[in-house]
């Protein structure tokens, strides 16, 4: 563990205490004085248009034939099939949640596997494979900070240097679960083994269930803000549900793509997530990738403390071809003073990222007059679609027009929710 990175995280992790307490809509604030249409570099939706940004639009098949996923509490049994813990402790099947996942994934089983995880911090990468069945991971302590799985891992690293450090003592190897995750980014002939390889908890397990946990890549201010991802969280699956999770890390904190087992990712796949009554921090983009993520009653924080640049929110990366992206609904948004909500990633010609903040707090940590910035790699300008107002008042836009943006808010709070009026041209 990066032990200078530590005390970076002590706030947020001081913070993330008071997440079992959160109520299920954000603080009391003055009504909302957003207005439709916005402005072109804030739009806001009417409430109609705002009809269509609810998580049953986002759980939506990709197929004509697919049926929307509705997902349901997170339910625990009375004893688990496997639990993790200190070695000699009474029910305490394995000393590693690697280990908890690798005899999960071994059973075959088509019905749901259950790993408890006992109080404590667990050093070290996890990775959960595609199986015939889906796994659920929770923490037994009173709250998300009682277990910790963290590990400091730079997407600069080179791969045998990466090597080392995630497989110091042959965990992944030929014949368990988990090797062809370890083995994809261990035979990269790049110098470097990039974002994909960097994260923490890396998951492609369709159905995965994580709750009341902490999962921290704790690379921290250890290395500038330019190229130095450092992700905590990638979830590569379908039908994903996270609850009272705290995801901290600096610069793609929680990375969501649609990969398949190749780890490229894919024009014929959508991935769909639900994060619940949890804590996220980074400071550039925190939340970005490919799938369609719907975000209730979570906090977001940004840090800024190895850099004083702009952060950002989310960077969605949504194909063009597809409606939803990212959705944060009954949040609260909290920045400070070199904030933005978001940008789109634009990894190849093919993507306009769309996301939704609504009925949510914004503090007065963000940029109001440019709440939304400019595209990452492309550099694409930010271009918000105010469409025209007919006689009667309606507005009339056609929210997916590839020549602009799909940021959009509706009913928002707080200080840093304000609509800057546009200088006239």
């Amino acid at each position: 563990m990066n032990t200078s990175s530590v005390s970076r995280l002590a706030l947020a992790l001081a913070f993330g205490v008071t997440l079992t307490a959160c109520s299920s809509t954000p603080p009391a604030e003055r009504p909302s004085e957003q207005k439709a249409p916005g402005t072109t570099s804030r739009p806001v939706l009417s409430a109609g248009e705002a009809k269509n940004f609810v998580a049953d639009r986002y759980f939506t098949s990709m197929t004509q034939d697919g049926a929307v996923w509705k997902p349901v509490s997170i339910r625990l049994p009375q004893k688990a099939d496997f639990v993790v813990g200190p070695a000699g402790t009474p029910g305490v099947t394995h000393t590693t949640i690697q280990a908890a996942v690798d005899a999960a994934i071994n059973k075959h089983a088509s019905d749901r596997q259950y790993i408890a995880v006992m109080p404590g911090e667990y050093e070290g990468t996890v990775y959960v494979p595609a199986a015939s069945g889906s796994v659920t991971i929770y923490g037994t302590g009173e709250k998300a900070l009682d277990v910790k799985i963290g590990l400091a891992i730079d997407s600069e690293t080179d791969p045998n240097t990466w090597r080392r450090l995630v497989n110091p003592s042959g965990k992944y190897m030929p014949g368990k679960p988990a090797w062809y995750m370890f083995d994809n980014c261990q035979s990269k002939r790049a110098a470097t083994v990039g974002v994909m390889c960097s994260a923490v908890f890396w998951s492609q397990n369709n159905g995965l269930q994580l709750q009341n946990l902490t999962i921290q890549n704790t690379l921290g201010d250890s290395v500038d803000a330019g190229n130095h991802q450092a992700v905590a969280l990638r979830s590569d699956g379908d039908k994903v549900q996270i609850n009272n999770v705290n995801i901290l890390g600096r610069q793609n904190t929680f990375f969501v793509t649609n990969s398949n087992v190749d780890n490229t990712l894919r024009s014929d796949r959508q991935t769909r997530t639900l994060v619940t009554n949890s804590y996220l921090e980074g400071d550039v983009d925190i939340v970005s990738g490919r799938g369609a993520v719907v975000f209730d009653n979570t906090d977001f924080r940004v840090v800024n403390s190895r850099t004083q640049k702009e952060g950002y929110v989310f960077a969605p990366a949504t194909l063009s071809n597809l409606y939803y992206g990212f959705l944060a609904v009954n949040s609260r948004f909290t920045g400070n003073g070199v904030a933005q909500l978001g940008r789109s990633l634009d990894v190849d010609g093919n993507t306009n990222g769309q996301v939704v903040i609504r009925d949510s707090v914004i503090n007065d940590g963000f940029n109001v007059a440019k709440p939304w910035a400019d595209a990452a790699v492309s550099g694409r300008a930010y271009a918000g679609n105010v469409g025209t107002v007919d006689d009667k008042g309606n507005i009339q836009r056609e929210l997916n027009n590839p020549r602009f943006n799909r940021m959009w808010e509706f009913n928002n709070r707080g200080v840093g929710s304000q609509v800057v009026a546009e200088p006239k041209k």
